[in-house]
C-alpha cells in the first residue's frame, strides 16, 4: 500500500475542537527531564525526580519550546526492580503537582492520570475541578484502569478484566455528570435576587450503575463549562472502541509510520461507528527521541544498536518468542518471507491481535525480504517509536508522520538531551507545521492551548 498523499482538510473540525490551528498537538512527558542523564553523572543531581522544582523548570522549558501538554503518569505498587536501575517513576501525587506546576506557567496545559480501579468518580471529579481552577482551564485527565493487580492498598474493589472497559465508561459518565451539575453560570451573582451563587442552576445527579450509586451534584465548582480532554491507553479495538465513545484523545505503542497509519484509520472508523465525528479523538503515540550533532553519529549509533541485536537463529527463537502468534513454522532464516504470516487486512490484525502486531504486519509488507531479514528488522524495534538524528532530522521525521496521516500529535516521553528538544527540535517541528492549515481533523472537546514556540 504506497504511502498517502500529505493531509488535506477532509471535513470541518467539529463543535466545540477550538481554534488551536495548524500542527500536531505535543505532549512532554513529566519524567524526560529527570531521566535525560545517567543517575550516575553528578551533574543529574539537579535534575532529580525527588526535586519538584525540577518538574516545574521542565514546564516553563516545555511552554516556551511550544509543547501543548505537560503529562504525568502514575504507577501504583512498588516496582521494586526498577526502583534500583533508575529514578522512580512516580515521586509526587500527580494532581497536587499539576497544581503547583499550574500555578507557574501560564499557558501549558497538565495532564495528570487517575485510576479508574483505585478511585471514586465523585473525588476524582472534585479534585479535576479543583485543579481547573487553579489552572484557570488548563486541565487535561489521562483515564487508566491501573495493570498491576493487586496494588489498591486498602480497597478491596475487584472488576473482572472483560468488565473493566464497562467500568471506566461508567466511571467517565458519572464524572462528566457530577461535572455538568454546576454550570459557570450559576456562580454569576444575581444583584436582583439577592443571591451569590445561583443554585437554582445547580443540577441533581442521579446514577445508578453496574459499578457505581452517585447522587447529589459536585460540591466543588469547576472552572469551564465542558469536561476536560481525555486521555486513554490502549493496544485493542475493544479499547478504540472504548475511547470512540469517551476520550478525545488515543496513547499506543505504533513504532512504525505504517502500524500508526492503520491505528488511526481504525480509530476513525470506531469515531464514526459511535456518533462522533471522525476526527473527535485524536492519535497520539509515544516516541523516544536521542538527539546527536551531525548525521553521522546518529548512522554510529544505529549501528551499535543492531550489532547488540540476536542474530542467527537466535534471532529467529527470540522472534518467536515476543510474537508467538507469527505463522513462523517451518521457516529458515534465508528463506523468503511467506505472503500468510498475518493476515492481509490490517483491521483483522487489529482484532485478533491488538495494535502490538501491527508494525509487524507493516514490515511483511516489503516484497523480496527474507525471514532473517525481517526478524532483524522487528527485533530493532521498541514499543514506541524511536527517533535518532539531529534536531532538524527528528523534526522532518515527525512532520512527515503528521503530515502522512499516521498521527495527531505526539507524547515524547524520553530522550538524552533536554536543552536540544527544548530549543532546536520542538520550535524546528513548529516551523514546518506552522503553515498547515486550520480546520483539518483535530480531537474534539475542550481546547489545547497552542503556544507559539519562543514566546
Amino acid at each position: 500500500m504506497p504511502p498517502s498523499s500529505p493531509r488535506t482538510p477532509v471535513e470541518p473540525a467539529p463543535p466545540g475542537a477550538g481554534t488551536r490551528g495548524g500542527g500536531p498537538l505535543l505532549l512532554l512527558n513529566a519524567q524526560y527531564l529527570p531521566s535525560s542523564r545517567d543517575w550516575r553523572d553528578p551533574r543529574a543531581q539537579a535534575d532529580s525526580p525527588f526535586l519538584v522544582d525540577t518538574f516545574v523548570r521542565a514546564a516553563r522549558r516545555a511552554e516556551t519550546a511550544g509543547f501543548d501538554v505537560l503529562f504525568q503518569a502514575d504507577f501504583s505498587g512498588v516496582n521494586r526492580a526498577g526502583l534500583r536501575a533508575g529514578p522512580p517513576l512516580t515521586v509526587f501525587e500527580p494532581f497536587q503537582a499539576a497544581a503547583l506546576i499550574a500555578s507557574a506557567t501560564s499557558r501549558i496545559a497538565v495532564m495528570p492520570t487517575v485510576s479508574t480501579l483505585h478511585t471514586h468518580p465523585s473525588s476524582f471529579a472534585r479534585s479535576l475541578a479543583s485543579l481547573d481552577r487553579i489552572s484557570a482551564g488548563r486541565a487535561r485527565i489521562n483515564v487508566v484502569s491501573s495493570f498491576r493487580p493487586g496494588t489498591a492498598i486498602g480497597v478491596r474493589r475487584e472488576v473482572p478484566r472483560d468488565r473493566r472497559h464497562a467500568q471506566t465508561e461508567e466511571f467517565v459518565e458519572v464524572a462528566k455528570r457530577l461535572w455538568a451539575s454546576w454550570p459557570p453560570a450559576a456562580n454569576v451573582p444575581d444583584r436582583v435576587t439577592d443571591r451569590y451563587v445561583r443554585e437554582d442552576l445547580i443540577l441533581d445527579v442521579d446514577h445508578r450503575g453496574e459499578f457505581y450509586d452517585q447522587s447529589g451534584p459536585i460540591d466543588m465548582a469547576p472552572h469551564s463549562a465542558d469536561f476536560p480532554f481525555v486521555l486513554q491507553a490502549t493496544s485493542s479495538l475493544a479499547g478504540l472502541r472504548l475511547a470512540a465513545r469517551t476520550a478525545d484523545g488515543v496513547f499506543a505503542g505504533t513504532p512504525t509510520l505504517g502500524a500508526a497509519r492503520e491505528l488511526r484509520r481504525a480509530l476513525r472508523a470506531r469515531t464514526r461507528e459511535a456518533g462522533r465525528a471522525a476526527g473527535a479523538v485524536a492519535l497520539l503515540p509515544g516516541c523516544y527521541v536521542h538527539l546527536v550533532d551531525t548525521p553521522a553519529e546518529a548512522e554510529r549509533l544505529r549501528r551499535a544498536q543492531r550489532e547488540v541485536l540476536p542474530a542467527g537463529r537466535a534471532a529467529l527463537l527470540a522472534l518467536r518468542a515476543r510474537f508467538p502468534d507469527l505463522r513462523l513454522d517451518g521457516l529458515d532464516l534465508a528463506d523468503r518471507l511467506p505472503g500468510g504470516l498475518l493476515p492481509e487486512d490490517p483491521e483483522q490484525v487489529l482484532a485478533a491481535h491488538g495494535s502490538r502486531y501491527l508494525p509487524l504486519w507493516d514490515l511483511a509488507r516489503a516484497p523480496g525480504g527474507t525471514v532473517g531479514e525481517f526478524a532483524a528488522e522487528v527485533l530493532a524495534l521498541n514499543e514506541h517509536a524511536r527517533f535518532v538524528g539531529t534536531a532538524e532530522q527528528i523534526a522532518d521525521a515527525l512532520r512527515r508522520w503528521y503530515e502522512e496521516e499516521g498521527v495527531d500529535g505526539f507524547q515524547i516521553i524520553l530522550g538524552n538531551d533536554f536543552d536540544a528538544l527544548c530549543e532546536r527540535l520542538v520550535p524546528r517541528l513548529r516551523e514546518l507545521t506552522a503553515s498547515f492549515p486550520p480546520g483539518s481533523p483535530r480531537p474534539a472537546g475542550p481546547a489545547v492551548p497552542r503556544v507559539a514556540a519562543g514566546s
